[in-house]
């Protein structure tokens, strides 16, 4: 394997990791979200959230979520080179 491609493969894994962190913790907000926006709908006296808790979560979720899109987009350019590199150079 040549340096080039190892490197590649090395950025792939890098980002696919990435990828895969802010995944989790978008889902871990995402759940925090449901059971806070129930608790809130339920009309809990005891679970009253704050109003900019809640933002703060949105925004941290959408954070994550477009982190997760753009590190995939890369993966699916520099799989696209790799392939390129190894099949048709």
């Amino acid at each position: 394997m040549t340096e080039s491609v190892h490197k590649v493969t090395k950025r792939i894994e890098e980002l696919q990791g990435a990828a895969r962190r802010a995944r989790l913790e978008a889902m871990q907000l995402a759940a925090k979200l449901l059971t806070t926006s129930n608790a809130e709908l339920s009309g809990s006296p005891t679970n009253m959230p704050r109003d900019g808790e809640l933002a703060a979560l949105r925004a941290r979720y959408e954070g994550l979520v477009k982190i997760a899109d753009e590190a995939q987009a890369q993966i699916d350019r520099l799989q696209a080179e790799e392939h390129e590199r190894k099949y048709y150079r």
